[in-house]
């Protein structure tokens, strides 16, 4: 295929569906051959099967992002399947039910602890199997995903969440002046409202009170969709940004702003 990311492998963690899925396409349509990693098996295959459709060359592997075997499989899957490894798309992240809200004082360790697990562990695992392919061969491109939680105050996704998404800012921030001598860039995207399966685990109604609470914040009145947040992992990952490197791009409806 031809495309901006022709010749290049990306991988995509929570590539199945939401930001990931819509990142897995933006990547494919691209010219890349996309390897689609996420902890839904039915979800992910799925994802493959109509990258595929579409001509691309795309394959899936099963992991759970907080388990550091996982995740040096799926870098090696992805190298010994494609030939290599260019970007390294990170997406995995969520928050306990437990440390939702504002209240730290009432909050469990054991939600502290998986919500750290799967929002900043799974970046600082997925980082580190990239990295140790990327500067054996000729360096590549990561992009992490934050939030504005780890940036401003957002009571909605509770301490735990702001910290460890605080923690992908900082950790994206190290990796680009540690390695970018050795032609290693790394960024991420700080999404505003973007309804996606984990603003519903609660239900519809809790889903949507949630959107309206967050919506807020913005001053374009509307919620993200997960395609205008992988356009800007796509570009962040493409030569266009060649010199873009260590910065958090908050892709919020003018959030931020504020």
């Amino acid at each position: 295929m031809t495309g901006r990311f022709a010749g290049k492998v990306a991988l995509v963690t929570a590539g199945a569906d939401g930001i990931g899925g819509a990142t897995a396409d933006a990547f494919a349509a691209g010219g890349a051959r996309v390897m689609v990693a996420d902890i839904n098996t039915a979800l992910g295959e799925a994802k493959v099967e109509s990258l595929r459709s579409r001509g691309c060359e795309a394959a899936f592997v099963h992991i759970d992002a907080t388990v550091e075997d996982d995740i040096e499989r799926a870098v090696r899957m992805t190298v010994e399947r494609f030939g290599g490894l260019h970007i390294g798309a990170n997406i995995v992240g969520d928050v306990h039910a437990e440390t939702a809200g504002p209240d730290l004082h009432l909050q469990s360790l054991a939600g502290w602890e998986w919500t750290n697990a799967v929002s900043l562990r799974s970046v600082f695992l997925s980082i580190k199997h990239e990295l140790r392919h990327m500067i054996d061969h000729g360096g590549g491109v990561i992009c992490n995903v934050t939030s504005l939680a780890g940036l401003l105050f957002v009571p909605e996704s509770g301490p735990a969440y702001a910290a460890a998404k605080a923690g992908v800012v900082q950790l994206t921030k190290f990796v680009a002046v540690q390695y970018g001598d050795r032609n290693v860039r790394a960024n991420c995207i700080a999404p505003g409202t973007t309804p996606t399966a984990a603003y519903f685990k609660g239900g519809a109604e809790a889903g949507a009170m949630l959107t309206e609470a967050l919506l807020k914040g913005h001053a374009i009145k509307r919620t993200i969709t997960p395609a205008e947040q992988a356009a800007a992992i796509a570009w962040l990952c493409s030569d266009d940004a060649g010199m873009v490197t260590g910065q958090v791009l908050p892709v919020d409806g003018g959030w931020s702003a504020r």
